[in-house]
């Protein structure tokens, strides 16, 4: 039976595992190629914001077990857990390869608008792909945006990643804008992006 549902505390192994899993090219890149100190730091990333009751972490549950995961930004850390998640990522990483970390996440992240419900950690592990977990991870996703008054759904998709613009496509959103860069082309071998919108209204429909 699947469903999905907000993350909990519990849940984040398995979170890390499909992320770890669904982006390996990327996080190896980004934390190296020890996929347990890759799978750590990940989990620490959630694990501050979920425990203080964000809901904005959405996992696809199969038989018990986490085979999906979305995250909804902004998601918010404290002083305090910034902190934390340094110390353990220079602890198992060494700081030159956490400042280089901490740039790469910054070279393909996104900071939402006011209003802007921004997806982003889509992943599904590899032996469940192509059973709707992505499909559903998205409407429960739109209904996590509508519910808090979100005016639109948002994300940035490689463009060579036509699997993914498809279920975002069928998700009813669309492409607003190109960007290319050059950066990410030598660091991730993806030179070209395209940014996906639906806008939301509060009655249901787009």
């Amino acid at each position: 039976m699947m469903r999905v549902r907000s993350a909990r505390l519990a849940d984040l192994p398995g979170v890390a595992v499909v992320l770890e899993d669904s982006f390996n090219d990327k996080m190896r890149v980004i934390f190296g190629k020890q996929p347990e100190k890759t799978r750590l730091l990940l989990e620490t990333i959630y694990t501050g914001p979920v425990r203080r009751g964000y809901d904005g972490v959405l996992v696809a549950e199969q038989d018990g077990r986490i085979v999906g995961t979305l995250l909804i930004e902004p998601m918010h850390h404290t002083t305090q857990e910034n902190r934390t998640f340094v110390n353990i990522a220079t602890r198992e990483l060494g700081m030159p390869r956490v400042l280089m970390a901490s740039f790469l996440l910054w070279l393909i992240g996104h900071e939402p608008e006011q209003g802007e419900a921004y997806i982003s950690d889509v992943g599904v592990a590899s032996d469940s792909q192509g059973q709707g977990f992505g499909q559903q991870l998205m409407v429960e996703a739109e209904q996590w945006a509508r519910n808090r008054r979100r005016e639109r759904l948002t994300l940035w998709v490689a463009a060579s990643n036509e699997c993914a613009i498809h279920v975002y496509e069928k998700a009813g959103m669309s492409i607003k804008e190109t960007k290319t860069s050059w950066l990410t082309r030598l660091v991730f071998g993806i030179p070209r992006w395209y940014f996906m919108e639906k806008k939301l209204t509060g009655d249901g429909r787009s």
